[in-house]
């Protein structure tokens, strides 16, 4: 999902035009931004929230 939303935003990026739903974006350039961050932030996220340091104690087995 987090590679779609990559790809989906570098595409709008490049040529300046995306769609959602069939509907023309107002602001395709930052929104294809967006998109892109939002495709690199997911796993980063998943990543630090299942940090093996992240884990109480009473968890650990």
């Amino acid at each position: 999902m987090a590679v779609f939303f990559f790809l989906y935003g570098l595409a709008g990026v490049i040529t300046g035009e995306l769609h959602n739903r069939g509907v023309p974006v107002l602001c395709p350039r930052a929104f294809g931004a967006a998109l892109m961050v939002l495709g690199v932030a997911i796993p980063v996220m998943a990543w630090f929230l299942r940090s093996p340091s992240r884990k109480r104690k009473d968890e650990e087995k």
